[in-house]
């Protein structure tokens, strides 16, 4: 799984703090057991191929298993324990994931956890491999094999510092944007997908001031007045609930009824520590969505 990840047996290595040479080694013995190459060898790293995917499929599903059974297993024995693995936009490590670790780690300490940042674009490709349990995301169309847990209302909105001149407007248009500095986060965003035709000419036409793949670096030149972006409230509760930075809403009703949501797979079963803590999750970001509204 390491090697599939990396594209390399030398950075595989490096993770699993193991000798390359011993990588290298259970990959041609597992190679020669199956009778077929895994992986295409290329001259600046390897990659699967179907033989090899069709493998790392059923890797997945048997430790995916395994977990299940050992969550059982520590049922029996009144143990707290599992591993859960997440992967979510960046926006949700300012405040909410974080947030959530912390208190259920409280309930269950013994708990292991995997949690990646990745586009909005890419969260349900990741759920849906078997790569990762459960997805966070803005909910558009979903591929089949996804059930979403919960969605709330939190679309993509534009945000600025409370000083800056389109902070006096109720609703901000692109033609608006297009006039200021703009802060654009790296990668696809899900309005790219054919949910919002206007929003996709005006991102790829868009020559913005910064871009970089860091939320918390762009939410510091957005306070400090750098220029505008378009982010869900939930990257700036604090910010918007000092008046440090306010959120508008995108003239563009498509982009207004976008989601955020919680995905999980519907074909692969869950262990009850990682639907537990989906399920706070859920109960979080709900109650966050209420104050929102209230505010």
């Amino acid at each position: 799984m390491e090697v599939a990840r990396c594209g390399t047996s030398r950075k595989a290595a490096q993770n699993l703090y193991v000798a390359s040479s011993a990588v290298n080694r259970q990959i041609l013995k597992l190679e020669a057991e199956m009778g077929t190459d895994l992986f295409d060898r290329l001259p600046n790293g390897i990659r699967l191929n179907a033989a090899g995917e069709r493998m790392l499929q059923h890797i997945r599903a048997t430790l995916n298993d395994f977990h299940l059974m050992r969550g059982e297993l520590d049922e029996l024995k009144d143990e707290r324990t599992g591993h859960v693995s997440v992967a979510a936009m960046d926006s949700l490590f300012v405040d909410l994931l974080p947030a959530a670790v912390e208190e259920f780690s409280g309930q269950y300490p013994a708990v292991t956890y995997a949690i990646t940042a990745v586009t909005p674009w890419d969260v349900a490709s990741k759920v849906l491999s078997g790569e990762y349990d459960v997805g966070i995301t803005f909910i558009s169309k979903l591929p089949a094999g996804l059930d979403v847990m919960t969605q709330v209302a939190l679309p993509p909105g534009v945000v600025m510092a409370s000083s800056h001149p389109l902070a006096r407007k109720d609703v901000v248009s692109f033609a608006d944007c297009r006039s200021h500095a703009f802060l654009r986060l790296e990668g696809r965003f899900p309005m790219q997908g054919g949910v919002s035709p206007k929003f996709s000419e005006f991102w790829d036409l868009l020559t913005p001031s910064v871009t970089c793949n860091s939320t918390l670096l762009l939410k510091r030149l957005i306070v400090t007045g750098r220029g505008i972006s378009f982010f869900s409230k939930l990257a700036f509760l604090e910010e918007i609930s000092s008046g440090e930075v306010v959120w508008r809403p995108i003239e563009e009703p498509n982009i207004n009824a976008l989601t955020v949501g919680i995905v999980v797979p519907s074909q692969r079963p869950l262990s009850k520590v990682t639907l537990e803590f989906a399920r706070g999750v859920a109960q979080r970001i709900k109650r966050l969505e209420l104050s929102l509204l209230d505010a």
